[in-house]
């Protein structure tokens, strides 16, 4: 594997100096490497697929982009079955290609795999439930499914509550993505309450100076400014 090892550090340091481009070409040779290595349906090959993938998208190439995703996904089910945790970094970079695409009823069946297999997991992998309820509750308060996302938000809390307690930093955020809901649809003493609940929980684990800690307090600005109360976030 080490050879492959090189390859993708060379391809981050490549990306990370905005050399999409090279870190493209880069990628393409670490295909042929690993084919020619490993064969077309192993495991590494497929992971090679979702580094192309990913550039693609990074350089707007839409198209190649879908379809080295969808055939790293292919190869995975192949390599791995249907219930791997090595599914879920590519299905993750579907899920947000298409939902940047504007496609989210195809994102929303994506992520409902992402949801089936993360119940499967160990208690480390099985902690991103709660992201996917969120994003899927995103998706459908966009599609116009306002009470199923505030449904899915409480389901995204009440996981984290039952299976890793209830002073989780997650489920501070979770709370926070609550208060921006009800911030959203004018419910702002719902809203206050759960920004607060969320600002409490989070100053628990993280800095004041926190970009989750800054979005809360921003939420909380926001509603006493609509409500025309000179309060200072604490």
């Amino acid at each position: 594997m080490a050879p492959l090892l090189e390859y993708d550090k060379k391809i981050f340091r490549l990306i990370s100096l905005g050399r999409y481009e090279e870190a493209l070409w880069t990628a393409e040779e670490e295909l042929c490497f690993a084919e020619s290595t490993y064969g077309h349906e192993h495991l590494e090959t497929a992971k090679v697929f979702n580094n192309l993938g990913w550039i693609c998208d990074m350089l707007d190439k839409k198209q190649a982009a879908e379809e080295y995703y969808f055939k790293a996904l292919e190869i995975k089910l192949i390599a791995c079955g249907g219930a791997s945790h090595e599914l879920i970094s590519t299905l993750e970079n579907i899920v947000g290609f298409l939902v940047n695409q504007g496609q989210l009823k195809r994102a929303r069946d994506f992520l409902m795999k992402l949801l089936e297999v993360s119940e499967v997991q160990n208690k480390l992998w099985r902690l991103r439930k709660s992201i996917y309820l969120c994003q899927l509750a995103d998706i459908e308060e966009e599609l116009g499914s306002v009470e199923k996302a505030e449904s899915l938000l409480w389901e995204s809390l009440a996981f984290m509550q039952a299976n890793y307690g209830h002073e989780h930093p997650n489920a501070g955020r979770v709370f926070a993505k609550l208060g921006n809901f009800f911030e959203k649809h004018s419910n702002l003493a719902r809203a206050e309450y759960c920004y607060n609940r969320s600002l409490k929980l989070l100053r628990k684990h993280l800095p004041s100076s926190h970009p989750d800690v800054k979005y809360i307090r921003d939420g909380l600005y926001n509603i006493y400014s609509a409500l025309g109360i000179n309060v200072r976030v604490p």
